[in-house]
Parts: C-alpha cells; structure tokens; sequence
C-alpha cells in the first residue's frame, strides 16, 4: 500500500499540522531564509508524519523523518526505515509514504517556462517524446513524472529524461487541481490515488 496527500491551502494546512511537526524540524526550518521555503519545509514533514500516524495507527513520537546523504528524506517508523517521497513547491505539497513500495512524487506549478520548448526538443527521443511544448498541461505531466521516477530511483534528472518513457505513465497517477500538476509514481505498487488533505 502506498498513502499519499496533497495540499494546495497552506492556509489551512501549516496550523492543523503544528502538532505534526517536531521541534528539530521547526528549527531545521530556520535555515531557508525565505517564510514560503520554511512553510514548505514544515508541510513536507508534518503531512508525511500525520499521513502515516492516520493511515497505520502509529504514535506521533514512533516516526521520525531525516535527510540522507543526497538530501532525499529517510523516513523511520518504530525503528523500521520505510519508504517516503516529499515534493513541494510555493502554495502545494505532495508526500508518499509505504512500508513496502518504493515511492516517487512531485508538484509543479503550471506556468510558462523560457526553456520549455528547448528542454521538449531536447529530449524528443526520450521522455519528452510525443510531447507538444505548446501543450503546457502535457508538458507538466511528463515533467512531474520525470521528477517522480528520478526521485523512486534516486537517480539524476537528466538520466531520467534520455531515456525512452516507455512504460513510466502507467505507474504513475496524475492529477492536476487549480494551477498545479501533482505525480505519483511507483514501479510496483500499481494501485495509487491522489489523496487531498482536509484538516
């Protein structure tokens, strides 16, 4: 099983997750200069930790979430390290969580982009294969499924984008809501829905 939550009301989210976030995390938060990248830092760990503690009843306190080496969060419930994805961007954040299931996610704003055309040409042969750069929702899914596949993999991006897509789209869900693209993909677990948090 893999669990997931989206959130795109920050609003809301940061003061239902205060309890949710632990008081290293607050203060690992203090190194990003910027309130919106420490408000992102704070929903990425404090939705991960309450997905979890929700899903398979687990006390707050037997969770812990930390960073590897290559900046990716390890996750650790009761001792066990299990497998986790955190993605944010200003205003959304996307985490996954699994005892089983290695997992990647990603969110992206919709937005026009001075190298998108560039990176669709670029990568005509691989993943952006079939791909319309005038088509910015198209361009988004694959973009966000390339982030969510490299993150699985703990592999490089640009790895990720000379390869052929292949048959990445159908272990991934997609899904967009107001102007953000939301991707969740796992190479084994083939039944994942998009869940939005609702505090």
């Amino acid at each position: 099983m893999i669990a997931t939550a989206y959130s795109t009301d920050f609003d809301t989210l940061l003061p239902a997750l205060e309890a949710w976030v632990t008081q290293a995390e607050r203060e690992a938060a203090q190194i990003y200069r910027q309130l919106p990248r420490q408000q992102q830092y704070l929903a990425g760990r404090g939705l991960l930790r309450r997905l979890v503690c929700e899903t398979w009843h687990c006390a707050a306190g037997a969770v812990s979430i930390t960073r590897q080496e290559n900046g990716a969060p390890l996750l650790t419930v009761g001792g066990n390290v299990w497998q986790c994805s955190i993605s944010h961007t200003k205003g959304a954040v996307l985490v996954a969580a699994s005892p089983e299931f290695v997992v990647g996610v990603d969110v992206e704003l919709i937005k026009p982009r001075k190298r998108l055309a560039d990176l669709v040409s670029q990568y005509q042969h691989g993943f952006f294969a079939d791909v319309n750069a005038e088509n910015w929702s198209q361009f988004y899914q694959r973009w966000t499924l390339a982030e969510a596949v490299t993150k699985a993999e703990q592999g490089l991006l640009l790895n990720t984008l000379k390869r052929p897509v292949a048959n990445y789209g159908q272990q991934a869900v997609h899904q967009c809501e107001q102007q953000f693209m939301f991707c969740c993909y796992s190479a084994k677990c083939n039944k994942i829905t998009l869940n939005k948090a609702i505090f």
